[in-house]
């Protein structure tokens, strides 16, 4: 009954979009939604269309390519991470939009694949973003930086987790098949491999 701060955590193919577009339909108020690229950004941008009664007018992509200006009172704004952490020199349009973008108190800071975008970007756009609450959405709470516990600060504790292996049992994923394979390695490989100034190559 009330909008909570945290992260959401379902496999690929799960339904991401689609928890992602509910949770601003329920809401009901400005959503800004960020995506890794700008062909996520129109993926999104697509499926608010597909599961909301939303009005074209009513949605608006920020990109190198897109720069719609966002109309009326209320909406969505599809943007990337990096349009809005950029801190060079922008176009007067670009810089009309981003302005926007900062002054607006928005009902909901929309992250998808949370578990990518470096650390320091995300403290970025935490702090130039102002949002009543935020919601991140990945399929795998795992980073190579090892800072997945910034995370839990930025946003908010993990809401849901599902289990990939109930929903193959339920038939709402494809089956996954895992397989270990071994490979085999030289001797100077393997000895550079178990170095410890070379655990970070190891991810």
């Amino acid at each position: 009954g009330r909008a909570r701060s945290g992260i959401i955590v379902l496999p690929c193919g799960a339904g991401k979009s689609l928890v992602g577009v509910s949770a601003a339909c329920r809401i009901k108020k400005s959503c800004l939604c960020l995506a890794t690229n700008a062909v996520s950004v129109d993926q999104w941008a697509f499926q608010f269309k597909l599961w909301s009664t939303i009005r074209d007018e009513h949605i608006s992509r920020f990109t190198s390519d897109n720069k719609e200006k966002f109309r009326g009172m209320a909406g969505v704004v599809v943007t990337t991470y990096n349009m809005v952490a950029f801190g060079g020199k922008r176009s007067e349009d670009s810089e009309k939009i981003i302005e926007e973008i900062r002054n607006r108190e928005w009902g909901l800071l929309l992250m998808d694949e949370v578990h990518v975008v470096p650390a320091h970007m995300f403290r970025k756009v935490i702090s130039i973003t102002k949002s009543h609450c935020k919601l991140g959405l990945t399929a795998t709470l795992v980073r190579e930086d090892e800072r997945i516990t910034d995370l839990n600060f930025l946003i908010g504790p993990k809401l849901y987790e599902a289990n990939w292996l109930d929903l193959v049992k339920g038939g709402f994923i494809a089956n996954v098949q895992c397989a270990e394979v071994w490979c085999p390695m030289t001797k100077e490989f393997f000895a550079e491999y178990l170095k410890k100034e070379n655990s970070k190559k190891k991810q």
